[in-house]
Order: C-alpha cells, then structure tokens, then sequence
C-alpha cells in the first residue's frame, strides 16, 4: 500500500560518490570517468566506475576483519532494515562504554544504533582525510555485543580500530560506515540500507534511507 501524502518524508543518509573523493589511504582512489559520450559522437553516455568497496557509505562483512568471515553476500539484510535509533555522542574521541550505558540503559536486544558525533558537523566527505575522527573503543564494541545489538552506524569512513572491527564483526553485527547523517537528529527511526550485492567482497557501497517514527 503507497504512503500516505501525511507520511514521514524519508532521509537519504548516504554520503553521495564522487569523483576524487576522500578515501582510506591504503585504500584505492575513487575514479568516475564516462567511457562513451553522446558529445563525442556516442549512442549513449557510459561511465566507468574504479574504487574501493570501503567508499563513501559503505557497509562491511566479518571478511573485512575475519579470514573466514562471510563477503557481502551473505550479510543478513533484516539487520539494515527495521527500528534503529539516531544517538548523538558527545565525547570528542571517542564512543565509550560509558556514555551508552548513561544514554541507552535499557536497551533491548536486536537493537539498531546510529552514531552522531562532531563528525557529522565537519561536512568530512569533501576534506583531506584525516585520523582525528571519533571511533568506537573496544570497550563500547564490547558492551554492544553485550547487549545484543545487530547494527552499527557511524559517521566516518571507519567505526575505530582494528580490534572495534573485530569485537563487532565477530559477533555478527552489521556495521554500516560513511554515512551521512546531518539530517537526521536523535531519536527513533525507520531504517533501510542496503549493499551492494558483490560476490567475494568484504564489503560494498550502500545506500541508506530512513524516516522518523
């Protein structure tokens, strides 16, 4: 059944590709050239994409940080679609165990959480990249695998080190990197992302929506 006129407009939270954009160091250099072009004489505009599956938003499977884990397909989409909520964090570095627990205590299992942070204020897509982002410490990573929650959202490239990925992949939570989530302020919403459906990939560009409830 189509949305009513009333319904609550979906965000798009998904930070838009662009060509040269800010990328992992390490990681390969986003490209987007057209391959064919009707100004040149062409029957249709064709362009060539050449990036990382850890571009813009992206969303990463236990094979990013896992040698067996599982690529992208395998992800289980019902934890990028459902409840989740928009948390602002106001520590300047980092996402702690404390601060969930003071804002989030009682938080039931199955729970989808995003991270607002000052990320989120510095518009990062179009800026030289840059460590000085907050990251989740393991000791969040661990609560959140405590309490059971199926999804992680941040507002940088990168949810935190090497052992955060590990913490959460390990425990089959979905992270989703990347997004943009200037328009949505704290509270409740609906969630819908979905990635790439990349054979082998230990991750995948994604777009992400969601509304509030």
């Amino acid at each position: 059944m189509p949305d009513s006129p009333a319904a609550t407009p979906w965000l798009d939270l998904t930070t838009p590709i662009t060509d040269q954009m800010l990328h992992w160091p390490d990681n390969a250099p986003v490209h987007i050239r057209l391959t064919r072009s009707m100004a040149w004489g062409d029957a249709a505009n064709v362009t060539e994409l050449s990036l990382s599956a850890h571009t813009a938003t992206h969303v990463d499977a236990p094979r990013h940080f896992l040698a067996d884990g599982a690529d992208v397909t395998r992800l289980d989409l019902h934890t990028l679609m459902g409840p989740a909520r928009v948390v602002r964090i106001e520590h300047a570095a980092f996402v702690t165990r404390e601060e969930l627990e003071q804002q989030l205590p009682d938080l039931p299992p199955g729970a989808r959480l995003l991270f607002r942070t000052r990320n989120t204020e510095r518009t990062w897509a179009a800026q030289p990249f840059t460590q000085d982002f907050v990251k989740v410490r393991a000791d969040a990573a661990e609560w959140l695998r405590e309490k059971q929650v199926v999804c992680v959202g941040v507002d940088y490239l990168s949810v935190g080190p090497a052992d955060t990925h590990k913490i959460l992949l390990g425990a089959g939570i979905t992270v989703i990197e990347g997004l943009n989530l200037a328009p949505a302020e704290p509270g409740p919403y609906e969630l819908l992302c979905l990635p790439l459906l990349i054979e082998g990939a230990d991750g995948a560009p994604a777009r992400c929506i969601a509304r509030r409830l």
